[in-house]
């Protein structure tokens, strides 16, 4: 049952000076490759959620965690970017970018889509247009991969140096017990249970320790420093240098032949994972527009895309910038995340969803992208654009300064009441606030931090249950949710059943459920709570 509401009070005095418009934007999500899906998925009350995806391997105990796998393709946006830059540099990207990168590119092109001329007005800007694209955890699967890559030609390249054959120091131990000067040799895994873990360690340990005693292995790397010092035979044009490079990459691969040895292990790890660093999405934006402005990587845990929306606002607003585009980017749900979070007690086993403000066991995570471009309101509308979005009237910061996880009262607060005073809004103004809410004993305390700052008419929205934890996303993809509300006059159903609230949720009449809940005005509040206490407070207007 709906509650009965008072009439709206008069707005109070904003400030048209600090505010910036939202002209595009686009989401690669779980159940949602674009805007126009998720707000379909929203309004359905439905969850994307799902303990069936890759993530949930036999590791982790099969079905028992939640997780949002992101909708992408990156077909979607090839014939975008050919029609740019050709099928060569499409090529590279699928074979050097990671998803990271690609989910963040597919939704800034989703963002230039929203108006025909807005890629132009980018364009315009060039210099004037800054990017700021972050990330929760970065790319974890390239930083797997590179490690996983390592440590396997490690272990082969320490195991082909510590053979008796190659190294003599191993030779006369065998013989003769005699040990080399220094630290002797570890636990000799011949000594342990065969198949044991204990014994896989220390045979690693045991082959490291030979191969640093190989005289042959330094015969090697003396004749690999050779190869490293070879020079162009004296050619004095523009590819040299790059002859140079192919001319020792083939010395390299003839030496490793001669010897018969396992690929070095510094030759083992993928480029890859130097093109896929944190600033990687926000530069290949540049490039993809042949923009000039800066193009960097805020980072602020959960509340990131409130730190990037705050860089950009704040560029514009100094007059650096006439447009910035500004989100984040986080991978696909995997299972050494998964199990941080479960061992971290944040993240329930029980093989189904948990909604905020229920059983606060805890919440899911997700993988994609939220990209908004924001822009100077008098530049951008005297070029033909129009808002999709509202416009942001503050952006606000604070730090919790108490616990890495669970936010205190007074360290949000201030970020709340800057944003508030900031966008000269009171209480009685604000028809929906969405929170962080992940389903944890921390809704409670949110739901108290917030008591102050929302009306009798205020509606209470939170989608960690139908979206999940993107870790750097959520705060975009809700803060996206609140404007597709504002715009219809109306909070998007949160899939939260009124019948399961915690008996010590406040205000529960006012807790948007399963079904859309008109707004009394066409102002909204964003909560973003990032671990280690970075609190981000948004203030956005419909018109």
């Amino acid at each position: 049952m709906q509650p009965s509401f008072p009439p709206p009070p008069p707005p109070a005095p904003r400030l048209p000076s600090r505010r910036v418009g939202v002209y595009g934007w686009g989401v690669v999500a779980p159940g949602a490759r674009n805007v126009a899906a998720l707000e379909a998925l929203l309004a359905s009350g439905r969850t994307a959620l799902s303990v069936g995806g890759p993530e949930t391997r036999q590791e982790l105990g099969a079905g028992l965690f939640a997780s949002g796998d992101p909708d992408f393709s990156v077909a979607d946006y090839e014939g975008w970017i050919a029609e740019r830059h050709g099928d060569a540099y499409v090529a590279r990207m699928r074979s050097k970018m990671g998803e990271n990168v690609l989910f963040a590119v597919g939704a800034a092109i989703q963002a230039l889509k929203c108006e025909p001329n807005l890629e132009a007005v980018v364009r315009e800007a060039d210099g004037a247009c800054q990017v700021f694209i972050g990330s929760g955890v970065s790319d974890l699967p390239e930083s797997y991969r590179a490690a996983s890559s390592l440590e396997r030609a490690t272990r082969a390249w320490n195991s082909f140096w510590a053979q008796p054959a190659r190294c003599g120091a191993r030779r006369r131990y065998e013989q003769e017990r005699a040990l080399p000067a220094g630290l002797p040799p570890p636990t000799d895994p011949s000594t342990l249970p065969i198949d044991s873990e204990a014994r896989h360690d220390a045979l690693g340990a045991w082959n490291a320790y030979w191969a640093s005693h190989s005289t042959d292995l330094r015969a090697f790397l003396v004749r690999f420093s050779e190869i490293e010092r070879l020079d162009a035979d004296d050619e004095d044009h523009e590819k040299a240098h790059l002859n140079a490079i192919r001319k020792r990459v083939r010395a390299h691969r003839a030496l490793v032949e001669e010897i018969g040895c396992p690929a070095p292990p510094w030759t083992a790890v993928s480029s890859n994972l130097i093109w896929n660093i944190q600033n990687a999405p926000a530069a290949q934006i540049t490039m993809l527009l042949g923009t000039h402005g800066a193009a960097w990587a805020p980072v602020g845990a959960c509340s990131t895309f409130g730190v990037a929306l705050k860089c950009g606002r704040d560029a514009i607003l100094r007059g650096e910038a006439k447009v910035a585009i500004v989100g984040t980017t986080d991978p696909r749900p995997d299972g050494a995340l998964t199990g941080a979070f479960h061992a971290a007690r944040v993240m329930p086993g029980i093989g189904e969803v948990n909604v905020p403000f229920t059983s606060l066991r805890g919440t899911h995570v997700s993988g994609g992208s939220c990209v908004w471009i924001v822009g100077d309101p008098e530049w951008c509308e005297s070029r033909g654009l129009r808002p999709v979005g509202g416009y942001v009237d503050a952006v606000a910061l604070s730090s919790d300064a108490e616990h890495i996880i669970t936010p205190s009262k007074s360290g949000p607060r201030r970020a709340l009441a800057q944003a508030y005073e900031e966008a000269g809004i009171t209480p009685d103004d604000v028809a929906v606030i969405d929170l962080h809410a992940t389903g944890t004993p921390g809704d409670l305390n949110e739901l108290a931090l917030v008591d102050d700052f929302i009306g009798p008419a205020t509606w209470i929205t939170a989608r960690k249950g139908q979206l999940g934890h993107g870790m750097a996303n959520s705060g975009g993809w809700e803060l996206t949710a609140l404007a597709l509300g504002l715009a219809r006059g109306a909070a998007l159903p949160t899939g939260v059943s009124p019948d399961k609230l915690h008996p010590r949720v406040r205000r529960a009449s006012a807790v948007v459920g399963l079904e859309a809940s008109p707004l009394r005005g066409n102002v909204g509040v964003k909560v973003m709570l990032g671990i280690g206490g970075l609190t981000a407070c948004v203030v956005l207007r419909s018109t």
